[in-house]
């Protein structure tokens, strides 16, 4: 998958589209005008306290459009102040592909189907 860039005017055309919550339109537009953010950041920036949640229930109105908004770890593990691994991820929003990675597997079985 490959972060979608979209400028401001992008984002509010795809906004005006979608029937959510003033908490889920403040998440998809911090995280697709900030890609990679950390979970972090996303916290501070929009007060949401679990992202995983509300990425949930905004890619089900997304998914239809051919975006998602997924989390993945980081490069390099971040600590907190324990010196503990933090379960913080970098959100960005996604663009799904057209054509599933395996498509042509299946390929074989729609051929004995006909």
């Amino acid at each position: 998958m490959q972060i979608a860039e979209l400028s401001k005017e992008e984002i509010e055309v795809l906004m005006e589209g979608l029937f959510t919550s003033n908490q889920q339109r403040s998440f998809i537009r911090f995280v697709a005008s900030n890609p990679h953010s950390l979970t972090l950041a996303i916290n501070k920036a929009t007060a949401i306290g679990n992202c995983s949640v509300i990425a949930r229930r905004v890619n089900k109105k997304l998914m239809p459009l051919g975006l998602v908004i997924a989390c993945v770890n980081p490069l390099d593990s971040i600590n907190n102040r324990f010196g503990e691994p933090s379960n913080m991820f970098e959100w960005s929003l996604f663009e799904l592909p057209k054509v599933a990675a395996n498509d042509s597997m299946f390929e074989f079985t729609e051929e004995v189907v006909r």
